[in-house]
């Protein structure tokens, strides 16, 4: 397992290859800081503010909620001096449309857009120097959750030849971007997803808690785990039978305080 949970301690995983290509080019341009996108428990929105902070950028953060959720997620992004823009749930399906976000950004002027989960160019350019690291340990099979495909897709893309990229969709509803993984040779698995996002189910439970305990690693509850379940199930089924497999912890640790009863041993 890759273990990328540990390559930064608040910028955690695969957030650190999206977001820093992002950082430096809004160093480089001048502008005035991040405004970005997320749920009440986000790890994009953590990440964001916590690498706003570190690097002296201001951050604005749109805010699926009603403006009363008191998350530890959100608690930390406001200690780290991000500015949260609440919208309910209807209005943020907007965020995709390009005159909503124009309005968006004329109410803060200077400010650069990073779509939800981190997902533009740049995070995929340094998700795919991800894919070079990886490419030089040599494994055959490389698996990792997936939620946008920007991390899948960049990996894939800097990966050797021979080597096979699979990604697990932790939410149902995504065929375009398990479409657009397709395209660039990225393996996809699309039944691991347990009903919904941050949806789990008692085997993944059970499988958590004893590889927590048998590796002393923990896992978040949204991607990883589901990453493991799949991973298990494909094993089995001899879907993944190269002789070197790798599985990716894509981090998001933070996410088990929203959680804190999942992964609770019973009895």
């Amino acid at each position: 397992m890759l273990r990328l949970d540990d390559v930064h301690s608040l910028m955690s995983g695969n957030k650190v290859f999206k977001l820093l290509p992002n950082i430096l080019a809004a160093k480089a341009s001048g502008a005035k800081g991040l405004l970005t996108f997320g749920g009440a428990f986000s790890n994009h929105i953590h990440a964001t503010a916590a690498a706003g902070h570190h690097f002296g950028l201001p951050t604005v953060g749109v805010i699926r909620d009603t403006g009363t959720a008191q998350t530890p997620t959100l608690k930390d992004a406001i200690q780290w001096g991000m500015k949260l823009h609440w919208v309910d749930r209807q209005t943020y399906r907007a965020r995709h449309q390009p005159e909503w976000l124009k309005d968006l950004q004329r109410h803060y002027p200077g400010f650069m857009l990073i779509p939800e989960g981190g997902s533009n160019d740049l995070a995929e350019q340094g998700c795919c120097e991800l894919g070079k690291y990886v490419a030089e340990l040599a494994f055959d099979d490389v698996v990792l959750a997936c939620g946008t495909g920007t991390t899948a897709s960049g990996l894939a893309k800097g990966l050797g030849t021979s080597q096979r990229a699979h990604a697990v969709a932790v939410l149902p509803g995504i065929d375009r971007e398990i479409k657009a993984l397709s395209k660039v040779g990225v393996v996809c698995w699309v039944d691991y997803h347990a009903g919904g996002y941050a949806c789990l189910n008692d085997t993944i439970r059970r499988l958590v808690l004893d590889f927590e305990a048998e590796n002393s690693v923990l896992l978040d509850p949204v991607y990883t785990a589901k990453m493991l379940w799949a991973a298990s199930d494909l094993f089995g089924r001899g879907e993944l039978n190269g002789e070197r497999t790798l599985l990716i912890h894509t981090g998001g640790l933070q996410g088990r305080r929203g959680m804190p009863h999942v992964f609770t041993p019973r009895g």
